[in-house]
């Protein structure tokens, strides 16, 4: 895929923001002991190819166990390693395969109908409870608890930018920016239930998108869970660069397919 070198970085770069990271020959392995259940920050990132699948199952296994922590694996070169996608259930791992659109800002802008009820603004202390409670009320983005304590740590975070939307003084859309060098990746966009299906995604994605131009970033990414949410990020200008196969692969719990589903 076009360009995909770079979103792969941004990835590493995206999680070890708030995730200890230990590297191995076959990839990375993200933990956080302080968020043990908190998907995103424990799971091993896998892109090379593996020579031995059952030593390195077991080697990931006894990695997370070790900590307490249930294996979780993504993994990317799903060619390369047939292997060992053949042997996960041997070794106790379900798994569930994706396909997922990557989508890049074109650069253009979408003509959006003025609104002055619309306020945008950057989140700050003082409008931080705000957002943590758009954000809370999302339940794809996890536990209420779970999601507290990972909002409290990124933005705390040099490399995140939280914003909030207001539509007639009401907090009801956030997202976030996350930059790395020349690269931004948009995160956590949220609306509030009684607030969809009025447009204000793309507001607040055009606001990021001029915040990206200002900050000189060469590229501007958005990864959608699924389909109808591509074609919401497709309106605003981010269009699909191509798609990344990968397996994820978990001995124990939900899914990720079962925990959208869910909400």
């Amino acid at each position: 895929m076009q360009k995909i070198e770079h979103i792969m970085q941004l990835d590493i770069d995206y999680i070890k923001s708030f995730s200890e990271m230990e590297t191995c020959h076959e990839g990375v392995l993200f933990y956080n002991k302080e968020m043990p259940t908190y998907y995103d920050a424990n799971h091993a990132h896998i892109w090379k190819k593996i020579t031995d699948p059952d030593m390195f199952l077991k080697k990931i296994k006894n990695f997370y166990q070790s900590k307490s922590m249930i294996p979780r694996l993504y993994l990317y070169n799903v060619e390369e390693n047939q292997s060992c996608i053949e042997v996960l259930e041997n070794h106790g791992f379900q798994y569930e395969s994706f396909n997922d659109d990557v989508q890049c800002w074109n650069g253009e802008y979408l003509q959006l109908p003025h609104n002055p009820a619309i306020q945008i603004e950057r989140v700050t202390n003082a409008n931080m409870e705000e957002a943590l409670a758009v954000e809370m009320s999302i339940s794809t983005f996890g536990e209420p608890a779970l999601i507290k304590k990972a909002f409290e740590e990124t933005y705390h975070s040099q490399h995140f930018t939280y914003y909030l939307l207001r539509l007639d003084g009401t907090a009801c859309c956030t997202a976030n920016i996350f930059v790395s060098g020349n690269q931004g990746r948009v995160e956590s966009v949220a609306t509030l239930e009684s607030h969809r299906g009025r447009g204000l995604i793309g507001y607040i994605l055009q606001h990021i998108q001029q915040e990206s131009i200002k900050q000189g970033l060469e590229y501007l990414w958005i990864l959608p869970i699924n389909e109808q949410v591509a074609k919401v990020y497709d309106k605003a200008n981010f269009k699909s660069v191509g798609k990344v196969k990968s397996i994820h692969a978990f001995t124990e719990g939900k899914s990720i397919k079962q925990i959208r589903q869910d909400s």
